[in-house]
């Protein structure tokens, strides 16, 4: 017989059609397979972003964080040197003021008490640095001169030096007032004007430590 007789075409067809049930079995299974890795990496890559822009999101608000810091800190250091620097001058105007009341208090007391004997001391000052002077004119208060006119013509003497001192009064001269010249030179000694000199500085001083408020301030007008 032909062998083309000989084949079994029912049991070909069976076989074919599990050979194809097995080959779609198989195709299902990949693709299943496929759509399960598809699923796992894009779940994988959703995460990996979810986890970038969490730390994005952590990054910048750590660095708004810091940055508040910062600019918190630096108002804080600004505010503190303002709140210092207006404590010291407060403290330096105390300061003056004090000494100022002191010196107002206690400087008429000590042109009263020691200007005389402050007076004589400056002339006997200036004899000692005349040295080599010819002569020496010397023009005090009608007060000094009564009471201290030997002891100034005697320091003359402790010099040791050849020189003429003349000793005079002037009624417009304070007792603490002095004035003696020499042939290049003068020395005008006055403790009123020295103290006047102290007091005036303080003033002023105090007058650049106060704040100017309106009422305060000097107005010029055309």
């Amino acid at each position: 017989m032909s062998p083309i007789f000989d084949r079994n075409f029912d049991q070909e067809l069976i076989q074919g059609g599990a050979l194809a049930a097995a080959n779609l079995a198989t195709d299902d299974m990949a693709l299943e397979e496929l759509k399960q890795r598809l699923k796992q990496e894009a779940y994988a890559e959703g995460h990996l972003a979810g986890q970038n822009a969490a730390r994005q999101e952590a990054a910048s608000d750590l660095a708004n964080r810091q940055q508040g810091a910062l600019d918190s800190l630096a108002s804080s250091g600004a505010e503190l040197r303002e709140t210092a620097g207006a404590h010291r001058q407060a403290v330096e105007q105390h300061l003056l003021e004090f000494v100022l009341n002191t010196c107002e208090l206690v400087f008429p007391q000590i042109v009263e008490a020691t200007s005389k004997d402050r007076a004589v001391a400056a002339i006997q000052r200036c004899i000692a640095l005349a040295g080599g002077v010819s002569s020496l004119r010397v023009t005090v208060s009608d007060a000094v001169l009564r009471d201290h006119g030997p002891a100034i013509s005697a320091a003359v003497g402790a010099t040791g030096d050849d020189m003429r001192i003349s000793v005079q009064a002037d009624p417009t001269l304070e007792d603490g007032d002095a004035r003696v010249a020499w042939q290049h030179g003068a020395m005008d000694f006055s403790l009123t004007r020295s103290t006047d000199g102290i007091l005036n500085a303080l003033r002023h001083a105090l007058a650049d430590q106060t704040p100017q408020t309106p009422s305060t301030r000097s107005v010029t007008h055309d």
